[in-house]
């Protein structure tokens, strides 16, 4: 089952509203802490998210949102290369996560704008279905994020 236009932009206001609670949560459970690192990864993405849902960078809807997130897994290492960012599990299932929402977004947009394919098939469900899985499993790495979690156990 594949994700339709009429249903797209309410889970496209899911995915925001996630990662908009995983920020606020990081936020609120940053407080009093040096480590403020899953809170600017946590913005970074509630950015990319709000901003890929309003901001076409390109013609192409399929292309733009592939852009994003290509846009932000280089932002991600940046800050990180600076040292704003701590390597974290939620770090590195993010980059992962992009990465897969990205090749399956460009293989969509090949079936439809290069091969000119408008007939539903498995590939549409496995789009809709995994990318939607990895946005929510993106959400939850932001507000489980075990290395922030074993670092206050363990000091």
């Amino acid at each position: 089952m594949y994700v339709t236009e009429a249903l797209m932009d309410y889970v496209e206001a899911f995915s925001q509203w996630g990662f908009l609670m995983a920020f606020l949560y990081c936020l609120a459970s940053s407080i009093n802490k040096e480590n403020k690192s899953p809170v600017y990864l946590s913005a970074l993405m509630l950015c990319s998210y709000i901003s890929s849902g309003y901001i076409n960078l390109l013609e192409n809807l399929y292309l733009s949102w592939a852009l994003y997130d290509f846009i932000t897994i280089l932002a991600l290492l940046t800050l990180q290369y600076f040292k704003v960012l701590q390597r974290s599990a939620a770090f590195h299932f993010i980059i992962f996560a992009l990465i897969i929402n990205a090749v399956l977004t460009l293989i969509l947009h090949y079936d439809l704008y290069v091969l000119y394919n408008y007939e539903p098939w498995w590939y549409w469900s496995v789009y809709s279905v995994g990318v939607n899985m990895f946005d929510v499993l993106m959400v939850l790495s932001l507000v489980f994020n075990k290395n922030t979690i074993l670092k206050e156990v363990l000091h």
